[in-house]
């Protein structure tokens, strides 16, 4: 079991290294939960005395957001005013119109074989991003991506994507 007073230490120290590392004037770096995470840990494991375990990273990041962040150390960043990046949320109906969209805009490359499913979904991006529905954060392109690839892809656009790479190619 670690010490919490000692990750509490750790924290503080981080969070006085990196304010005094960074001069917001002239660098566009925002500190985030997890590089006072990332610099806590460090921290921590200098003081280990020999033969200590060494904790994880994974568990200092831990300590920062979610249900297993200590509440001290969440307190210490908020009144750093260091606060985790919100994301953008996606509207699903939106969402499956524009890549909609994609496809029929695509429509001449696909039926020549020409258009890849990356394609389809940066368009998409394109469309969704063009107006100002998104609110005020943004999606990223690696967040459209995500949506044809991996295993939290789609299933609705994965089929629409299917379905259109697999027309008959007119002659």
């Amino acid at each position: 079991m670690l010490d919490r007073d000692r990750i509490l230490e750790s924290f503080r120290r981080a969070l006085d290294r990196l304010e005094g590392d960074w001069d917001g004037a002239s660098s566009a770096r925002r500190i985030t939960p997890r590089s006072v995470a990332v610099r806590a840990h460090a921290i921590f494991c200098t003081d280990l005395v020999p033969g200590e375990k060494r904790p994880s990273l994974t568990t200092f990041c831990m300590f920062v957001a979610g249900k297993s962040a200590l509440p001290e150390v969440v307190d210490l960043l908020e009144t750093a005013s260091i606060r985790p990046a919100t994301h953008a949320r996606l509207d699903r109906k939106r969402l499956h119109a524009v890549f909609h969209e994609a496809v029929r805009r695509l429509e001449a490359r696909i039926l020549r074989g020409q258009a890849k499913p990356l394609q389809i979904a940066r368009r998409a991006y394109e469309i969704y991003t063009r107006d100002a529905h998104h609110g005020p954060q943004k999606p990223s392109r690696h967040t459209f991506q995500r949506l044809i690839y991996g295993k939290n892809a789609d299933p609705e656009i994965l089929t629409l994507i299917e379905t259109a790479l697999t027309k008959p190619k007119k002659d």
